[in-house]
């Protein structure tokens, strides 16, 4: 009976470590694709990591990469919705819960910037605005935040006060501003909108991860 169970024992782990490794490949897949702006391919990967990894840190990093995609489409709705979400997965990630709520914040405001109705364009700037403070609350030297929040601060003023003659930056300008900052920003390893998957040998059991040379 010893050796019946130290041989279950060993199928299971090695059906994880064959299970884990094949997760690992689908996210280095998914993020190739999103470095080469096949963004639509890099969504429909990142679905498919969410439908199958039971870690829920990886299921929440998938969900973050996902909603990174969906904005470089244009869908800020469904972006800035996963990004919500994500923050709440990574409430006790600091950095992570940060860059979630600064890209919903981006998210919600150039929806503003798009939106005809006067009073859903304020709800959303006052949302974005919100975003961006509760990031420079935890980090008041975030300059990208500060920057975002002058500008969403300025745009809701010219809402609020109609009588004002002075004419703010063309919207257009401000929506191509914050989509080119953003997307500097996923171009960059420090402070890129994804979070890649650090390299790693398929794992011994479910609680190692080792380094691998590629």
């Amino acid at each position: 009976m010893i050796f019946l169970h130290t041989l279950l024992l060993a199928v299971a782990l090695l059906t994880s470590m064959q299970e884990r490794f094949r997760e690992y490949r689908m996210q280095l897949k998914a993020y190739a694709l999103y470095e080469r702006h096949a963004y639509h391919a890099a969504q429909v990967a990142f679905e498919e990591i969410t439908a199958v990894v039971q870690e829920e840190k990886e299921r929440a990093t998938a969900g973050f990469n996902l909603a990174c995609a969906l904005y470089m489409q244009g869908n800020f709705p469904d972006a800035a919705a996963l990004f919500a979400r994500s923050a709440k997965h990574w409430s006790k990630n600091r950095n992570m819960r940060q860059r979630a709520i600064f890209n919903e914040g981006d998210a919600l405001a150039i929806m503003a910037i798009g939106e005809s109705s006067k009073a859903h364009r304020t709800v959303l700037f006052r949302q974005s605005l919100n975003r961006f403070k509760t990031v420079l609350l935890t980090d008041p030297g975030d300059g990208d935040a500060k920057i975002n929040y002058e500008i969403v601060s300025r745009y809701l003023r010219e809402l609020e006060t109609p009588e004002k003659r002075s004419s703010p930056q063309p919207l257009s300008s401000v929506r191509n501003n914050m989509a080119e900052r953003l997307l500097d920003n996923a171009q960059q390893d420090e402070s890129s909108l994804m979070r890649r998957p650090p390299p790693r040998k398929a794992p011994a059991s479910r609680n190692s991860h080792n380094d691998k040379d590629w």
